[in-house]
């Protein structure tokens, strides 16, 4: 098997249609919960790695979890056009609370 060196992206096709130019395979979806379907051929190894909206990465979540530890490929999220965030900010609380054994408060008037 190839080594995998390709970029996905998946999301809908306002904020996934500006990575085509740089080369990345691009997935739009219209609905976040189609990505699902796509899982087998994102995680199955062509991808180094897996950049996904945050409504995308909501819905793949599980199946993100499964290969939390696998090399390849890396899951990560990116904001969407329009997009409030939310999903990126939990994705890293979560690591840090993994890393520390603790949850880490910000105030406000520090962030």
């Amino acid at each position: 098997m190839p080594e995998p060196t390709q970029i996905a992206v998946v999301g809908d096709s306002t904020s996934v249609s500006g990575f085509r130019p740089l080369g990345f395979a691009v997935f739009p979806v219209e609905d976040p919960l189609q990505a699902r379907e796509l899982w087998d051929e994102l995680a199955g190894g062509r991808y180094a790695i897996v950049l996904a909206t945050e409504p995308v990465f909501a819905a793949l979540g599980d199946l993100a979890a499964e290969i939390v530890d696998s090399a390849i490929p890396a899951v990560t999220v990116i904001p969407g056009a329009g997009s409030a965030g939310g999903v990126g900010q939990e994705k890293l609380d979560r690591a840090i609370e993994r890393a520390l054994g603790t949850t880490v408060f910000i105030r406000e008037e520090d962030a």
